[in-house]
């Protein structure tokens, strides 16, 4: 089971490839990828906004008791991320978020500002609703690991095929 779950947050869709579901693992992994990938490009890059830098993409530091500067996300790890709380399930997207984390806060090194239209929320939760629906599909697909019986295999049955089935009449 950790092996599904960490190769789903590795590869959305790789969970379901594993045990043996290919098809769910295909649309569910390409429906995730598309839907970061969506609202990357209706937002831009800079979506992902990463807890403990500032918008020029600096690490953000807090003045200290004795003199000096540290890292806020060092001093008080909490209040960064719930600043940002989205950044929580984009990060669920695995490695693909990590590489758009890079990118974002080179893009911010480089001199893109964030825009502040709205526009840039729709992207924002566009990738944040991608690593909600990468945590289902590692939950679903875990399930399915430890419990192979249980969950049965989606059927073409209409509701008359089940009355007509049972005895009954259309």
């Amino acid at each position: 089971m950790p092996l599904v779950a960490l190769s789903g947050w590795l590869l959305p869709g790789l969970g379901y490839m594993l045990i043996g579901e290919r098809t769910r693992g295909l649309i569910a992994g390409v429906t995730i990828i598309a839907t970061f990938l969506a609202g990357i490009l209706i937002g831009g890059i800079r979506v992902i906004d990463v807890p403990g830098f500032d918008a020029n993409g600096q690490t953000k530091t807090i003045p200290m008791m004795g003199g000096g500067r540290a890292p806020a996300l060092r001093v008080s790890p909490m209040a960064e991320v719930m600043n940002k709380p989205w950044y929580i399930a984009q990060l669920l997207m695995g490695p693909t978020n990590i590489a758009a984390t890079w990118g974002s806060l080179a893009a911010a090194a480089a001199g893109h500002k964030q825009s502040t239209a709205r526009i840039f929320d729709i992207g924002t939760l566009y990738t944040a609703v991608a690593g909600m629906l990468n945590l289902l599909a590692l939950i679903d697909a875990a399930h399915r690991t430890t419990h192979p019986g249980e969950v049965e295999d989606d059927s073409l049955e209409t509701p008359a095929d089940e009355s007509q089935s049972a005895g009954g009449e259309i």
